[in-house]
């Protein structure tokens, strides 16, 4: 699954896109604001995204991930900050909360993808994972 990186902490960005690449998937960028994270977006077309939501140079994960969804994009907040219903408005399948372990990113992805292939959400969330 092409999957594109929003996060702010080079750190943390890099691990989560080594842990994905070593899981299967295909990282498509790492974006660390609303501009940075669309221009990817329209590029490279991943199917997902996970989204943190304090980013960079005053950018918000919830703007992103509303223009992400917009775009077909689905979106993973991975964040210490996880919105709630009312806030994620819709535009996130759910969040991780930081910090969590590579082995539940890479089960949050691999129900995305499973999720995305059926049209319907799998039959189990990762552990750790909540929906919205």
């Amino acid at each position: 699954m092409k999957i594109l990186i929003i996060e702010d902490e080079y750190l943390i960005a890099e691990g989560v896109s080594l842990t994905l690449q070593s899981a299967g998937h295909e990282v498509t960028g790492i974006a660390e604001d609303l501009p940075s994270a669309v221009a990817l977006a329209g590029r490279e077309r991943p199917d997902m995204a996970f989204v943190d939501i304090k980013l960079a140079n005053g950018s918000n994960g919830l703007d992103v991930a509303r223009e992400l969804k917009g775009m077909g994009i689905a979106c993973v907040f991975a964040t210490g900050n996880p919105p709630n219903k009312a806030q994620a408005g819709g535009v996130g399948l759910g969040y991780i909360s930081k910090p969590f372990s590579p082995r539940v990113l890479v089960q949050t992805a691999a129900f995305v993808a499973g999720t995305l292939s059926s049209g319907a959400p799998a039959a189990m969330a990762p552990n750790g994972f909540v929906t919205l």
